[in-house]
């Protein structure tokens, strides 16, 4: 599968239809107290990683800007700025969604958080903070693409996210494929199982609805 067929089947599944197909492999990871701005958002895409620290001579940090230029169109940003103080605000999230970017997820805070919002809230984050970071908590070219801790979860570059006003997923990238053909199916199922309450079903023909449920063959 290409990294362009997965952007298209994360767009048309819902995040919980992903997270059930994990739970049927035994992987995959859910973060905790990261969630959107805006409650309508949803963000997928491939992990563009960064760590965030204080930085100090000889060290030279990146800018926010830098790290976006990193992404390609399609990819999510995973910082990991463990800060009690925001990171970013509306400026940085507009030159991320100039590039294409499909949001940003973060261990932190954000400021401007209305207009976050009102740009489409795809930054899942711990909520807001007025305050701000020091100008040299940042990142360095060697805390990019590093394994990152966001919501509890450990991160990798090139790991899938998934996510929605109910949380954000991890999909490991060796699992993506396994995960998201599980996550068809099991949209197709849960239309049939809507389907089944709407008709007026009683608890004994729901039990023969969810005989029909399965765990498909793994690819790998």
């Amino acid at each position: 599968m290409t990294h362009e067929e997965r952007l298209k089947i994360f767009e048309e599944v819902e995040c919980g239809c992903v997270t059930d197909a994990m739970i049927a492999f035994g992987i995959g990871g859910w973060m905790s107290g990261i969630f959107p701005a805006n409650p309508e958002a949803k963000i997928y895409g491939r992990a563009v990683t960064a760590y965030f620290d204080i930085v100090t001579p000889p060290r030279e940090f990146m800018t926010p800007y830098e790290i976006i230029e990193m992404c390609e169109p399609g990819d999510v940003l995973v910082w990991n700025a463990d800060i009690d103080a925001n990171i970013m605000g509306e400026n940085i999230f507009t030159f991320v969604k100039n590039h294409e970017v499909n949001g940003v997820v973060i261990e932190g805070k954000v400021r401007d958080f209305n207009q976050i919002k009102a740009l489409g809230g795809e930054v899942f984050s711990r909520g807001p903070s007025v305050g701000s970071a020091p100008v040299n908590f940042r990142a360095t070219k060697d805390t990019v693409q590093i394994p990152v801790s966001v919501g509890g979860v450990v991160v990798r570059p090139g790991d899938y996210i998934c996510g929605d006003a109910d949380g954000v997923m991890v999909v490991p990238a060796e699992d993506v494929d396994d995960v998201l053909i599980q996550a068809q199916y099991n949209m197709e199922w849960e239309g049939k199982l809507a389907a089944a309450i709407r008709a007026g079903y009683n608890s004994r023909q729901m039990k023969e609805v969810y005989k029909e449920q399965k765990k498909l063959e793994r690819n790998k």
